[in-house]
């Protein structure tokens, strides 16, 4: 709840021919990064994004949670972000956490 309330990031304006994505973000509470993923389209899409966390105040490492999964361990790079490749069902949505 409370990356709910921190500040919002946009990362891809919604246009309706792409994924639209957004990361919000709280370096005090314990899920410091909340992004969010949504696709318009009228198919699969599996695209490789580049996730800035600096503003959530991790620094080297993180763990990351794809939905309800298993809590995963990731390096950051040097300007504290990450490659991420993503896939979103048609017409849905998914969402990531990070600690």
């Amino acid at each position: 709840r409370q990356v709910l309330e921190g500040d919002l990031i946009h990362l891809q304006r919604a246009d309706a021919r792409d994924l639209d994505y957004w990361l919000m973000v709280n370096p005090a509470a314990k899920e410091k990064g909340l992004l969010m993923l949504f696709n318009p389209l009228d198919e699969p899409t599996t695209k490789k994004l580049r996730i800035p966390l600096y503003y959530t105040g991790l620094v080297e490492s993180a763990h990351l949670r794809v939905e309800d999964g298993i809590l995963q361990s990731i390096e950051l790079m040097r300007d504290r972000s990450i490659d991420l490749e993503v896939t979103v069902k048609a017409g849905g949505y998914s969402w990531i956490t990070f600690e």
